[in-house]
């Protein structure tokens, strides 16, 4: 029997447009419903299906082109978007969830959340794992509440020719395969540049090389979870550095 499924949109603004507070709000409401589904599954909105408020439902890929992300996946059971209100310490949602099937709307409420000085930091930033960097990389993902002067321009990393020991993975796990990767057969090798800050997290992921059908976001998702060992100097002390990474997806036979 297949579980229905459940979509969590970026939140945006009742009177504005998206903001990185928005997909942040959006990522952690999908997160707790991932950790607390029974009866459901909690699927991936940026890989399978354009679920944004401002559009139906439509498949959408890296490269729309050459690959067909959605082939052989059910549309979500229910979508569920997000429309926010800031107030002076906290921010109003209007929850509403809609059964994709007819449209009906099964869930419309309010919840509030305090508006904590990390989030307070994200509002007026657009949604940065939409962003692409310069030089038409990929998507890039940074860490909530965390800057850099300079995007970390003066950071060391392994082409500037720094005297240091690199950072070493403690908990690193493997990225799974999102659904729509699976059927469109995708597979191959995702290169990323992560910033690891001195206490071993990473604070910045910049896809260098990606690939289609979701691989990007969840490797980002992935290594954005990783807990590494930081970089030391010479003096022995830890330091913030830029290291190469790459993952792997490759389909079992």
């Amino acid at each position: 029997m297949v579980k229905p499924s459940v979509v969590v949109a970026d939140f945006v603004e009742t009177h504005g447009g998206s903001t990185e507070m928005g997909a942040e709000l959006a990522r952690q409401f999908s997160r707790s419903l991932a950790q607390n589904a029974r009866d459901f599954v909690v699927a991936d909105s940026t890989g399978e299906f354009d679920v944004s408020p401002a559009s139906p439902l439509s498949s959408r890929s890296a490269d729309d082109a050459a690959v067909n992300c959605s082939a052989g996946q059910p549309k979500p059971t229910f979508v569920v978007e997000g429309y926010m209100d800031e107030l002076q310490d906290r921010v109003v949602i209007r929850m509403k969830a809609t059964r994709t099937e007819d449209t009906k709307a099964i869930f419309d409420e309010r919840v509030t959340v305090p508006l904590t000085p990390p989030l307070q930091a994200l509002e007026s930033k657009p949604p940065s794992v939409a962003e692409k960097t310069p030089g038409g990389s990929g998507p890039t993902w940074v860490r909530p509440g965390f800057h850099i002067p300079d995007n970390g321009a003066n950071v060391p990393s392994p082409e500037s020719g720094g005297h240091y020991t690199p950072p070493r993975c403690l908990e690193c796990a493997r990225a799974e395969y999102p659904d729509s990767a699976m059927a469109a057969k995708i597979q191959g090798v995702i290169s990323l540049r992560i910033l690891v800050d001195a206490t071993g997290q990473p604070a910045e992921i910049i896809v260098v090389k990606g690939l289609p059908c979701g691989l990007d976001e969840k490797a980002i998702e992935t290594v954005a979870t990783w807990r590494l060992e930081p970089a030391k100097g010479p003096d022995g002390k830890p330091l913030a550095v830029w290291q190469n990474a790459q993952l792997s997806f490759q389909l079992s036979n």
